[in-house]
């Protein structure tokens, strides 16, 4: 299991970067091979846990990131 770091995205939010790979096996890299703008629902399960998941972007056509 790869080990990816947590790094700062603007002034007030941080990020981890996903590996275009695998978002390419789950279609979601276009024949350009940019990802694709697709929403998706960030959950904390846990103190120390977070579950990102797809989400149809028909239920959320809006989205503010």
């Amino acid at each position: 299991m790869p080990i990816h770091k947590l790094v700062q995205v603007g002034r007030t939010s941080g990020g981890v970067v996903l590996p275009k790979s695998e978002l390419r096996a789950l279609g979601l890299v276009d024949e350009d091979g940019n990802v694709k703008d697709q929403p998706v629902r960030v959950t904390q399960t846990d103190e120390k846990t977070w579950e990102v998941a797809v989400i149809d972007p028909d239920d959320y056509p809006v989205c503010n990131g």
